[in-house]
């Protein structure tokens, strides 16, 4: 996803909701030369857009605008093209606003169900009463974070030649808090908070969720197992849902890189449709995903509904810069605050599938 199209997704409020949040350098104007940040001046102009306006501050700034503009639209690009389930869950607008970075825990309530209703020829037949029971659940919101710097001499060179600030460093650090993030999703985070009743609570993963679905498989990496075995284990993970955990898909089947070139074999001889292509042609199955953060022996079928999971959300993948001490060196750092929120209910059914060879 490029930094255009991110800004333009609703997950971010474009250019000046970017410069808004941190100090740089005005170039032109009267603050030319000037620490200032961009904000809403609450007028409207005759498209109906929001009016903006450069303010100076008191802060220092390192950078300029057209810098900022860069960094971010790197960092966002190099952490886009990592993040896959994350993205998934983003798109499908399966995520929830805690509120910022002041929201330490995320809850909510699970609940059962109720026995079924009864058909009689008078509605004042006194039938079974019922009342569910509810539960409590919560992740920690962690910062998943990673630090990198920019020399202010690299930074003064840059401006002096005219090119563009090379912000190599800055996208691998984006890249370094995707993956994690991925990796948390699927394999959860060893971090672990209390909320004020005492009660702690941690991050599973897709593949370590104790009301998880599980499926053992094929070495689907292995020539002796055929594109029709691979796709009859993978039926047999979605009737295993339907049966089990009573979810219904539409599902996502998530796997790792190393079984990416079977899904791109023929379904089977003669055929004119790939294993990938057979696979989302079922009604149940959405997409079939690769992502280099799952490991050998491990695919994920997931049912891609609120109900049982979204991504709690206080701060996207984000940049904030401070200078050292002695001015010759800009500290960055590249963060995002989020966690996934797997959910099953009262009764322990959930929407997720871990199929392994172990």
């Amino acid at each position: 996803m490029s930094f255009e199209s991110f800004m333009n997704s609703g997950m971010a409020g474009g250019e000046n909701d970017v410069l808004a949040k941190r100090p740089y350098i005005a170039t032109n104007g009267r603050y030319a030369g000037h620490p200032v940040v961009t904000v809403n001046t609450g007028q409207l102009d005759e498209g109906g857009n929001p009016v903006y306006a450069e303010r100076p501050i008191n802060t220092n700034a390192t950078l300029r605008k057209d810098e900022w503009i860069d960094l971010e639209d790197q960092i966002i690009e190099a952490a886009r093209e990592r993040l896959v389930i994350v993205d998934d869950l983003q798109s499908a607008d399966l995520t929830y606003n805690v509120g910022g970075l002041g929201t330490i825990i995320s809850e909510w309530e699970t609940g059962s169900e109720i026995t079924d209703a009864e058909i009689t020829m008078d509605g004042e037949t006194v039938n079974n009463k019922d009342r569910q029971a509810f539960g409590l659940n919560g992740v920690p919101i962690p910062i998943i974070q990673k630090d990198f710097t920019i020399g202010e001499r690299m930074l003064l060179a840059s401006r002096q030649r005219g090119a563009s600030l090379d912000v190599t460093t800055g996208t691998e650090a984006a890249r370094a808090v995707a993956r994690k993030s991925e990796s948390m999703v699927f394999f959860g985070a060893n971090i672990g908070a209390s909320n004020s009743a005492g009660t702690s609570y941690s991050i599973p993963g897709l593949t370590t969720f104790a009301d998880r679905e599980t499926y053992t498989i094929s070495d689907w990496s292995s020539a002796l197992v055929t594109p029709e075995t691979i796709f009859t284990e993978i039926l047999a993970m979605v009737q295993a849902l339907e049966t089990n955990q009573r979810s219904y898909g539409p599902f996502n089947l998530y796997i790792p890189g190393v079984y990416a070139s079977r899904f791109r074999e023929d379904f089977k001889e003669f055929s004119d449709k790939t294993l990938m292509e057979r696979v989302q042609d079922e009604d149940s199955i959405a997409r079939v995903r690769v992502s280099d953060v799952l490991t050998d022996g491990n695919v994920i079928l997931q049912e891609m509904n609120r109900r049982v999971i979204d991504l709690a959300v206080a701060a996207d993948v984000t940049t904030v810069q401070w200078q050292s001490g002695s001015g010759f060196t800009n500290n960055f750092k590249t963060y995002a605050a989020w966690a996934p929120r797997l959910k099953s209910d009262y009764d322990g059914r959930c929407g997720t599938c871990h199929g392994s060879t172990a």
